[in-house]
């Protein structure tokens, strides 16, 4: 078990250091000028040949890389260009609210695909049922999360008025009160404050995990057919047992090892989908920092927030390699 942890963990190195480099380099050849977008068409040839000298873009490119790669292996990623406040810090204020849309709308998405897709599978000899559960998941795949987003804000918010169109609600202050023990002396502005946070990230759960419960539908479905098709479940069947206690007992436990792929690749799709879901609901996260930094051409900050992310996707993958081991040691030894 040991041996296969380290041995995946040292393909996690590389992958993120590739990964890092590609998002270098991917930068580098953006069309426009960070320092042009930064000071305007009017800038004067000197202002410009200045702003490229103090952010460094003047130096070879390999050197800037191994100053990226060095520092960025550190946690700093340098100066935003166009608002001059530390990289890091402001992700570390944004990567709350990305953290938690994205557990949000995970488990809107397993609450509803998963079910969805296992009562389809159990139900395949209906073809109500089964027809049913796969025409909604394949209106679910072709619905973008961005027009369902902005569906629900109509609706929701404009016309019903039941939800904020904008923000994140005050994740600053939960936060604070935790960590000064406030929580039970004031419960009413802790409570207040918590509700506000939840207020503002109801339709942005919503929206994204509806969309990506069809996902989850499709994957939960296959993974489900193909475990009640093995000879044990057959053999469980024929020795007289309660479908009941076939299903829970053998069909979903031995289902965990699909159920984690797709738990693994759920969690980076709906880390790619809070771009589009927080510019829709121009909800504060790294989404929404990313999308804002590439617009400015704020090389610093976009460099900065896709390094998370890559960080993040590849963390997640580690976490599911690990977890197969422990729900089958077998897999620890090939």
């Amino acid at each position: 078990m040991l041996s296969y942890m380290v041995r995946r963990l040292l393909i996690a190195i590389p992958m993120l250091l590739g990964a890092m480099s590609i998002v270098f380099f991917a930068m580098r050849i953006l069309p426009g000028d960070p320092c042009l977008a930064m000071m305007g068409d009017e800038a004067t040839t000197e202002a410009l040949e200045d702003c490229v000298r103090h952010l460094g873009l003047d130096r070879p490119l390999l050197v800037q890389y191994a100053d990226y790669m060095w520092k960025s292996l550190h946690f700093d990623f340098g100066r935003s260009i166009v608002f001059q406040y530390t990289v890091s810090s402001y992700i570390l204020g944004m990567f709350p609210h990305t953290l938690l849309l994205v557990l949000a709308s995970s488990l809107v998405a397993l609450c509803v695909g998963l079910p969805t897709g296992i009562f389809s599978a159990l139900h395949r000899q209906n073809p109500l049922v089964d027809y049913s559960s796969r025409l909604i998941a394949l209106l679910g795949l072709s619905m973008p999360v961005f027009w369902f987003g902005i569906l629900l804000l109509i609706v929701f918010s404009l016309h019903l008025d039941l939800f904020p169109l904008i923000g994140g609600g005050d994740l600053t202050t939960v936060f604070d009160m935790i960590a000064e023990g406030e929580v039970f002396e004031y419960p009413e502005d802790f409570l207040a404050a918590v509700w506000d946070v939840l207020h503002h990230l109801a339709l942005p759960a919503l929206a994204l995990g509806l969309t990506l419960a069809a996902t989850v539908s499709r994957m939960a479905r296959s993974a489900m057919l193909e475990v009640i098709s093995a000879d044990y479940i057959r053999t469980a069947r024929s020795k007289g047992l309660h479908e009941r206690f076939v299903i829970y007992k053998h069909a979903l436990r031995n289902m965990m090892i699909p159920l984690l792929t797709i738990i693994g690749l759920f969690v980076a799709i709906a880390l790619t989908g809070t771009v589009l879901t927080e510019t829709v609901f121009t909800r504060p996260g790294l989404g929404k920092m990313l999308v804002d930094a590439i617009g400015a051409r704020d090389y610093p900050l976009a460099q900065g927030a896709i390094t998370v992310f890559t960080m993040m996707i590849i963390l997640v993958n580690l976490l599911v390699d690990i977890l197969y081991a422990v729900f089958d040691p077998r897999i620890a030894y090939k």
